[in-house]
């Protein structure tokens, strides 16, 4: 196998559609129906990522859910100088089928964060594109990201995260108290 198949992608799901499009003299109604060319540092552009795991595979996570939002808010702006504003949420679902040497640790948290930030921006890129295209303004294109250092620093926190989780796990069972077996004789027996 090589290693382009050890993070395999079962699904990617959106969970929340928002795009709102605004009216105003920076952006009058228009016949023709264009790609808009628009500059991203007007408005707040913000992202936030999650990434889960089932907690019984905390010792050897191998399912993940990375769920990435884009938001452009107007809060800060009059609502003529953004054409739309929009809030796109989507979750991705991933399999690692690799050895435990070819991704442990970190590595293997920036290697779902940043195959997970690639597939995820664009397919909200697409969706984007899909809903602003027949909209008052034009296509939206949402701006390309370089994803690198984000999975870095998000990876290294997620495996710190992780072995805190298995550190109070192992606090945990070893206060816990041993129960003492039931002699023969005082064992019932169920039916």
């Amino acid at each position: 196998m090589n290693a382009q198949q050890l993070l395999l992608l079962d699904r990617v799901e959106f969970s929340t559609i928002k795009v709102e499009a605004h009216v105003g003299p920076e952006f009058e109604f228009d016949t023709t129906f264009h790609q808009l060319d628009f500059d991203f540092s007007k408005v707040s552009f913000l992202t936030r990522s999650e990434l889960a795991y089932p907690p019984e595979e905390a010792a050897d996570p191998r399912h993940f859910a990375l769920t990435y939002a884009v938001k452009v808010d107007a809060k800060d702006h009059p609502d003529d100088t953004i054409p739309y504003s929009l809030e796109v949420e989507a979750v991705a679902f991933f399999r690692y089928v690799g050895t435990d040497e070819q991704h442990e640790g970190a590595e293997r948290f920036r290697a779902v964060r940043f195959s997970g930030y690639q597939i995820l921006h664009g397919a909200i890129r697409e969706m984007v594109c899909n809903l602003t295209a027949r909209a008052r303004h034009g296509i939206l294109q949402l701006p390309a990201r370089n994803f690198n250092g984000v999975a870095k620093l998000r990876a290294d926190e997620d495996e710190q995260e992780r072995q805190a989780a298995l550190a109070k796990a192992q606090q945990t069972k070893a206060k816990l108290p041993r129960r003492k077996r039931p002699a023969a004789s005082e064992a019932k027996l169920i039916k």
